[in-house]
This record gives structure tokens, sequence and C-alpha cells, in this order.
């Protein structure tokens, strides 16, 4: 206790004359001059709102991917109009189309236009994709063998 109380009074001896020298110091000219906390605010000029944001572009799209979305949907507007270009099909899925194209191609037309296409997987080389028409989600695979002739396509329907 004794202690703290010394401790005070040096606190006490030391400061006050310094204090009192500062009272009684002139005091310097300001180069400048700020406002006054205290003061009534200072109308800040209101600021123009910001620009939206850019938007934000699609992300990249791997060049073997975008190669299987662009066959795809060939393929899918070639089935709707019947017209149909067996070149790109390995022989085995071109003998199979030809068995089923009429309708797979009725089918493809009673879903509608398509709306989105969306890449999902690519699990062992075959692209996943999700195909979004009118009327129906549709799932599709695509494949190509080493001939780079598609080899596989199947498609399902995605319940909602």
């Amino acid at each position: 206790m004794k202690t703290t109380a010394l401790f005070a009074l040096i606190a006490v001896a030391v400061a006050a004359p310094a204090i009192a020298s500062a009272q009684t110091a002139p005091k310097p000219a300001a180069a400048a001059t700020l406002p006054d906390a205290f003061d009534a605010p200072v109308q800040q000029p209101a600021r123009p709102p910001a620009p939206p944001a850019p938007p934000v572009p699609p992300a990249p799209v791997a060049p073997d991917i975008a190669r299987s979305q662009a066959a795809l949907l060939e393929v899918i507007a070639n089935l709707k109009s019947g017209e149909i270009d067996y070149s790109p099909f390995s022989d085995d899925l071109a003998a199979k189309i030809r068995e089923q194209s009429s309708q797979i191609g009725s089918l493809l037309t009673q879903f509608g236009e398509i709306k989105t296409v969306r890449h999902l997987a690519q699990p062992d080389g075959v692209d996943v994709f999700r195909v979004d028409f009118d009327k129906q989600a549709t799932e599709w695979m695509i494949g190509f063998d080493n001939d780079d002739q598609i080899a596989a396509l199947l498609f399902r329907p995605v319940e909602q």
C-alpha cells in the first residue's frame, strides 16, 4: 500500500509542473483548423451510386467438352428434323440409330425446343450433359471412339 501511495505522489509531482506550464505557455499559431467534432455535422455531398458489377462470364469450357456439346446439339437437331448425317457415328451406332431414328425424332420433337444445356460429368471419357427442353429435362451421354467417331449415345428423361 505504501508503494502505491509513493508512486501516486511521484506521478503528481512530475505531472504538476508540466500541467502548470502548459496552461501558462502561449499557444502556437495553427496552420489550419479542423472542425470541432461537437459542432453540427458538416453536410457531405451525396456520393453517386457505385456502378453495377460487370456480369460474370461463363466458366471456360474444356475443348473436349465443347466438342462433345457441339456434336450432341447437332445430333439432337438432326434427329428432330429427320435428316440424319450418319458419318459422325461408328458403324455399330449408325446401324442402331437407323433402326430407331423415326421414334427418337418424334419423341424429341414432343419435348419442344432446347432451353439449356449443362455439362454434368465426364466418367471414363464419356461426357454427361443435362439438356432441358421446353417440356422435358433429359440426361445425355456421348462418347467417342479412337477414330473420333460417336460410339456411344444414350439419353433418358430426368424426373423433375
